[in-house]
């Protein structure tokens, strides 16, 4: 009987194992993953916000077809605006609104996996970089921007994209970073438990190891806290709420601390995810508008 009941135990721990192992990768692989049938439409578009912009479509480094929305500029600097993890470019039209209407040129740009575009992996900004890397190039080389007359304003992980790629391209003259989380590592717990459902532990760390093997990358590599740290002659306008359920709380404090050189730090203990331009319209527009003039003019 003893034998039996080992036996028994044996096999119910060996099938818990196995279970535990394919929900987190079947979590992992849906996190990672983004095909285009699976992608929610736009809610809006540029009209519905009196938004005058013009579709771009170019091509990234890996060839894979991107869209975005573009303005000129009337006061001679340019923003690029950068959604965030699983978003699209309507996203960001409030923002580009509020730019618009103040002179600047803007970009609405997207990267792969996301909105119309090629691809179907997000890697968190470790490959994304290069999908701004197009944009920016895009502006310089086909609109004629001056280098030192572009900002970035990103969204979530889209400000996480933006502070990474700034500390590549020195020429970025100032960046906004919305939400941002300060690394993936800070972070996992409280985004796993925002978009699986599952408790942060024991899921999180599995969910994580298997998205490293299925992406061929390592969670260290997505840190911009430490982009923000290479940003010295880059001014930084950091935004973080205090009621944030999708990254860390800590993150904005994190990369605010870890940056160099000019930054601010806009704290709202009553604010969620990405809410400053809807619950706090007006003091929003008016730091944004301050802070690239400042910046890029």
């Amino acid at each position: 009987m003893k034998r039996l009941m080992k036996w028994v135990l044996g096999v119910f721990l060996l099938v818990v194992v196995i279970g535990f192992l394919l929900i987190t990768y079947q979590q992992a692989n849906h996190l990672v993953h983004h095909p285009l049938e699976a992608r929610t439409p736009a809610k809006h578009q540029p009209q519905d916000f009196d938004l005058q912009v013009e579709e771009v479509v170019l091509l990234n480094a890996e060839e894979q077809k991107l869209h975005g929305y573009f303005s000129d500029t009337i006061n001679g600097a340019y923003v690029m605006l950068q959604h965030g993890f699983k978003a699209n470019r309507s996203y960001m039209f409030e923002e580009a609104k509020i730019l618009q209407d103040a002179g600047f040129g803007v970009l609405v740009t997207s990267i792969r996996a996301h909105d119309l575009n090629d691809g179907d992996e997000i890697t968190f900004g470790v490959r994304e970089i290069d999908d701004l890397d197009a944009w920016y190039t895009y502006l310089i080389d086909i609109k004629g921007a001056k280098k030192g007359k572009v900002g970035l304003l990103g969204n979530s992980m889209g400000a996480a994209i933006a502070l990474e790629y700034a500390a590549l391209n020195q020429d970025v003259a100032s960046v906004v970073a919305v939400s941002a989380f300060s690394s993936l590592q800070d972070t996992i717990n409280v985004s796993v438990e925002y978009f699986t459902g599952l408790p942060a532990f024991p899921f999180a760390p599995m969910i994580s190891f298997w998205a490293e093997i299925i992406l061929d990358m390592e969670v260290e590599q997505v840190n911009a806290a430490r982009a923000a740290a290479l940003l010295c002659d880059t001014p930084l306008l950091i935004m973080q709420g205090g009621q944030d359920i999708v990254v860390s709380v800590e993150s904005g404090q994190w990369i605010y601390d870890a940056a160099c050189g000019d930054k601010e730090l806009w704290f709202e203990e009553a604010l969620g995810h990405t809410k400053f331009d809807t619950k706090k319209p007006f003091q929003f527009k008016r730091q944004v508008i301050a802070f690239f003039d400042r910046t890029l003019l």
